[in-house]
């Protein structure tokens, strides 16, 4: 047992050293945006524009994606994740978390590269929604992954708090504190560049440290392994949660991170595709492999029976420092714990900024399009807020997860689907109407899928409540409810797309969701890839090439291109072979609202890169 006094020492010392690596590494992070950036032209646009805050295009070479995608993708979260997981799914369910890890990052490489090469213009995953679908479309996708990555950041925020509160002996708003406003900090000046060079020296440390505490683990772990698991063979064999695992988690994560705008960004940000590629892989297998490390530790510990009924499922991993006399939960007490303390702050720390810069990119693309720099780093600090105070309730991180996989798992695949077939004659099948109808109804049958199974005659309203909390909340990653979320979604799609083009074909007169819900006006107001002319007098100004006129069922209309009601967007000559808007007079072209052909009237007082339109249905 640790004496009063030594706790309150270790207290005093886990405070003080982690603050003080957190504190030094944003004070690297603000004197780089300073003193070195300024020196560097590609750089300067990173602090001087919103384009730039956000996205820093075509800049960013092989290691520094790979640093920066290793670093977004673990956080503190794999302290405890993993561990809690193997510790009930066994070797083969700690094997999966790992791969399941480091496949998102290889796909959303290669299919991101596709999307870049396809919507050149596009910014985030919001712009590409928008070009391929719609406003509506843009609309649902935006809220998912805004949710998406808040959820990822209450983990974060959730995770080093629990750790202090539990395995320091203090409370958990003071670190959740510190964390939130020095990563906030960072980010508010210097945007994206700065997550990823911060990374990279983030993300060599945690390696540094995790293979000490590796080291030191392979040398002093000396509790008796009973043979075939001993008691814990049927948690540790391969069991029914292990076996799931071989689906779920790789579809559950592979979504999630689809819908992270984090990892989009180190997308715009690759220098070149090999760049990109090569990043991808070099950063899977350091995940992969760290997240394997992790799992083992709830592995062993639990084979070892140093864990029961009373010991915090996110503390896992620190179990594996104690020996079989100690109490069922460990605290911090030596300078190998304190190492792995510092080591989950370190990856804190790196996950927070990458999420930050994501939710930043995300709400400013949408809301601020076109407005000064100033804007973003305010709404940057602003949305920290009511995710620390959402933290503090320390819930178990698995189960947080679990939510926005599940959503992610109710919109992933028709988004990829739409990826690869957005030629002309498919974009009338597979269009904005029938996606946002088959996520809301993938989310109806999950919630009634899980109402189902849990439904009680003799407890109606319970059952209600009961069901769809545990389809959302509880389920722990059973196979069929992804199963559920998978398949519903994209059958739910092609049914939707067919009847869509069933009515293209009768020539029937449908209205889709854009014309439905009004969305001209949506679109106008926050539509398309939109870096615009802004605040001239104050040096913020961003612009693109799409300098089209926005059109109008009435007629010619003046000013900046914004988006059009249903869908009408400018893409590079060589992706679609339509009609040519630039040196040219005021014309219509058909254009569709739901299934109806109409006018719309594009004028080109100015000539522009070759642009070409195409209508969205």
């Amino acid at each position: 047992m640790v004496e009063a006094t030594d706790m309150v020492a270790w207290t005093a010392l886990s405070y003080a050293i982690t603050i003080a690596v957190l504190v030094l590494f944003a004070i690297y992070a603000l004197v780089y945006s300073t003193v070195f950036v300024p020196k560097n032209a590609t750089s300067v646009e990173a602090l001087a524009t919103l384009k730039g805050f956000i996205a820093i295009r075509n800049t960013q070479g092989m290691w520094r994606i790979a640093w920066s995608m290793f670093a977004g993708s673990l956080g503190a979260w794999t302290i405890t994740a993993p561990a809690d997981f193997a510790s009930f799914a066994g070797w083969l369910g700690g094997l999966m978390y790992g791969l399941a890890c480091g496949i998102p990052l290889v796909f959303i490489a290669f299919y991101g590269q596709m999307i870049k090469d396809k919507y050149p213009h596009a910014c985030s995953v919001g712009d590409f929604i928008d070009q391929r679908f719609g406003p509506s479309a843009r609309l649902l996708v935006v809220l998912v992954c805004l949710f998406n990555m808040c959820i990822f950041m209450l983990a974060e925020l959730t995770t080093i708090g629990s750790l202090f509160a539990d395995f320091v002996g203090s409370v958990n708003y003071p670190i959740i504190a510190v964390v939130a406003v020095l990563t906030t900090g960072y980010c508010a000046y210097g945007g994206i560049l700065v997550s990823i060079v911060t990374d990279q020296v983030q993300s060599i440390l945690a390696i540094l440290l995790l293979s000490i505490a590796v080291i030191y683990v392979a040398v002093t772990f000396k509790e008796e392994l009973e043979p075939g698991f001993g008691a814990a063979a049927p948690q540790l064999n391969p069991n029914e949660s292990s076996y799931a695992s071989i689906f779920t988690l790789p579809i559950s994560l592979l979504c999630s991170s689809f819908f992270n705008e984090g990892m989009w960004q180190r997308v715009w940000a690759a220098e070149s595709p090999k760049a990109l590629y090569g990043g991808s892989m070099i950063a899977a297998v350091l995940v992969s492999s760290a997240v394997v490390l992790y799992a083992l530790s709830g592995f062993f510990v639990t084979w070892a029976g140093l864990t029961d009924e009373n010991t915090n499922p996110n503390l896992l991993l620190f179990q594996v420092f104690k020996s079989s006399g100690e109490s069922s939960s460990a605290t911090v007490s030596s300078w190998i714990q304190l190492l792995v303390l510092v080591l989950a702050a370190v990856m804190n720390q790196s996950a927070v900024d990458s999420l930050i810069s994501g939710i930043t990119g995300t709400l400013s693309t949408y809301f601020l399009p076109g407005r000064p720099i100033k804007y973003a780093r305010i709404l940057t600090a602003f949305i920290m807020i009511p995710i620390v105070i959402a933290a503090l309730g320390n819930a178990r991180v698995l189960a947080i997860f679990l939510t926005t996989n599940m959503l992610a798992t109710c919109t992933f695949v028709p988004v990829v689907i739409a990826g690869f077939f957005d030629d002309a004659k498919w974009r009338a099948v597979f269009s904005e109407t029938p996606y946002v109808l088959s996520v809301f109804t993938a989310v109806i049958v999950v919630t009634a899928y899980g109402i189902g199974n849990k439904w009680d005659p003799e407890d109606p309203a319970g059952s209600i409540r009961y069901g769809a909390s545990y389809s959302w909340y509880e389920n722990l990653y059973e196979w069929d409810y992804f199963l559920c979320a998978l398949l519903t979604s994209t059958f739910s799609f092609l049914i939707y797309a067919l009847i869509t083009h069933a009515a293209n074909v009768l020539g029937l007169n449908l209205v889709g969701l854009s014309g439905l819900l009004g969305c001209a006006s949506c679109a106008e107001r926050f539509g398309g890839p939109r870096f615009v002319d802004s605040d001239s007098s104050s040096g913020d100004t961003d612009s693109t090439d799409l300098s089209l006129q926005k059109p109008s069922k009435d007629g010619p209309a003046s000013g900046p291109m914004e988006n059009v009601a249903s869908g009408m967007f400018a893409w590079p000559e060589q992706q679609l072979g339509m009609v040519p808007v630039y040196e040219m007079q005021p014309m219509a072209v058909p254009v569709f609202y739901g299934t109806a052909p109409q006018q719309v009237y594009f004028p080109a007082p100015q000539p522009v890169s070759a642009q070409y339109v195409y209508p969205a249905y």
